[in-house]
């Protein structure tokens, strides 16, 4: 069976769907054949997508994934929309704030916390009546190499991605019997805007010492993505690392 078996006539649901990453999910989902609430603050950067990419649908959502309410009615709109409960959500909304243990602030901290954490617990516990309902689910969480190892400057946005990494451990613990699946995916530096400064224009993380010296590509992420919510079906608690041999240490 392919991941298009797997994933035809399923509803899915992205989060942070106007960034790179989230447009390629997006994007891949619905070529899958899986009908795609893509939700954003913005859904209507979307709006070219709903005609070009197919054979699955895909339905702009307005969403702020640090509101419950906002949950709430994404995904009504969804099940509404398509006839079925919701079987997929991909956490890929996130927030990065540069700052170091001395320089960050007490409220830019809270807010990365806010998007990052709050944002994917807010999310799997607006899914899970869908899920249960369907009687299977598979959440995905888009973490980073940051939740497997220190990032100095980037001390809230590390904190986060580690939050999420225990957190996706014990769902997949806490939903095991419910037959929904938590897995999730650590990307190394990806080339979108947060990979840089947006002050400077700098490289956050220079790759040039990595073992595959590149910042990696949305797609070839985004398969990883697909493939942890459809193909790793015996997979719970996983943790799927696409870091271009960053936590090998550099090379010399």
């Amino acid at each position: 069976m392919t991941t298009s078996d797997r994933l035809t006539g399923t509803t899915v649901l992205v989060t942070g769907s106007t960034g790179a990453l989230g447009r390629s999910l997006v994007r891949q989902f619905a070529e899958a054949g899986s009908d795609v609430i893509a939700t954003a603050r913005r859904p209507h950067e979307l709006d070219d997508l709903v005609t070009t990419v197919g054979p699955g649908t895909i339905l702009p959502t307005a969403l702020d994934v640090t509101d419950e309410d906002s949950w709430a009615a994404a995904v009504r709109a969804g099940e509404e929309r398509f006839q079925r409960p919701v079987t997929v959500l991909v956490n890929n909304a996130a927030r990065l704030i540069p700052g170091t243990t001395e320089s960050i602030t007490r409220d830019e901290f809270l807010a990365v916390l806010d998007t990052n954490v709050f944002g994917a617990l807010n999310g799997v516990k607006a899914v899970l009546p869908s899920m249960r309902r369907a009687g299977t689910g598979s959440v995905v969480n888009v973490n980073s190499i940051s939740g497997l190892a220190g990032a100095p400057g980037l001390i809230a946005y590390s904190t986060s991605k580690w939050a999420i990494r225990g957190m996706t451990q014990t769902m997949a613990k806490e939903l095991a019997r419910d037959n929904i699946r938590v897995n999730g995916v650590f990307p190394g530096i990806i080339d979108t805007p947060l990979a840089f400064d947006p002050a400077t224009g700098d490289e956050l993380v220079p790759v040039d010492a990595f073992a595959i010296p590149r910042q990696a590509d949305v797609e070839e992420i985004g398969r990883y993505v697909l493939f942890a919510a459809a193909d790793a079906t015996f997979t719970t608690g996983g943790e799927f690392t696409a870091d271009g041999g960053f936590l090998l240490g550099p090379i010399s």
